[in-house]
């Protein structure tokens, strides 16, 4: 089957590591796995070990006939369902951990998504630069909105990173397998108000924070002075600034939002 490099197709074709990521899932016999983009289904046939039941979401046509063939007796014992769609288009079914190979131009979207379901553990295979931007700390050139934004889902770690010729083809760049636990890091009332903090001041990452927020306020229609406590950090620039520190201004504007209506 000829892989469709404009959907992100890179199958995994290493044995030992399929068995490491469905270990580092820890998943239990009566639990349910969410797997999206299983492709021929060499993880998957992992998880159905494991697993009571693995739903599988795949947007591929020519993949969805492959893993009918291929799990025909686990679909007939409904220890696996197939859903032929596109994953950002529908809702999740409930499950218990959520593990997958991901076509990494969607990441950003998928993960965001992911991190508003309940669940108990996911591993993901990430762009290996995206599992690093995810992860990153101030001071890092590499921390940015994601990094900061995920912390108010979840505690997220690199297990380890994969070379390219894990895969068939091989990527042009290397992946890290990823774990994320719904354990936020840091406390924010609204996700809207926060994440679109943090869309305007990266977008200007070089400024001081003190220019950016007293824009992002005059657009909101709020004045400076209801950030003064945050003087300290006036001379820093966004990507100096700690999570929680963002956190507390989107809080503190929200706070304003309510007192003023």
């Amino acid at each position: 089957m000829r892989l469709l490099k404009e959907k992100g197709q890179h199958i995994l074709i290493s044995k030992q590591l399929l068995r490491k990521i469905a270990d580092y899932a820890e998943i239990q016999k009566d639990e349910t796995v969410l797997e999206v983009g299983p492709g021929p289904g060499n993880l998957t046939e992992e998880l159905i070990n494991r697993a009571d039941k693995v739903i599988g979401i795949e947007i591929d046509k020519r993949f969805v006939e492959v893993l009918k063939k291929r799990f025909s007796e686990q679909i007939k014992q409904k220890k696996f369902r197939l859903i032929h769609r596109d994953v950002l288009k529908i809702d999740f079914p409930e499950f218990d951990r959520f593990v997958s190979n991901i076509p990494y131009k969607i990441s950003s979207p998928l993960t965001f998504k992911l991190l508003k379901c309940h669940f108990k553990s996911a591993v993901l295979l990430y762009q290996k630069e995206f599992a690093e931007r995810l992860i990153a700390k101030p001071g890092n050139k590499k921390y940015g909105r994601l990094s900061v934004s995920s912390r108010a889902f979840c505690t997220a770690e690199i297990l380890e990173i994969v070379p390219r010729k894990a895969f068939k083809p091989a990527p042009k760049v290397d992946s890290a397998v990823v774990r994320l636990l719904p354990e936020p890091e840091i406390e924010v009332r609204d996700f809207e108000v926060f994440d679109e903090l943090l869309r305007f001041v990266f977008s200007g990452r070089r400024k001081k924070i003190e220019k950016l927020l007293t824009q992002w306020l005059k657009k909101r229609g709020l004045e400076q002075s209801l950030i003064q406590e945050f003087e300290p950090i006036f001379n820093k620039r966004p990507e100096e600034i700690e999570p929680q520190v963002f956190a507390k201004i989107a809080n503190r504007v929200i706070e304003d939002d309510i007192s003023g209506f």
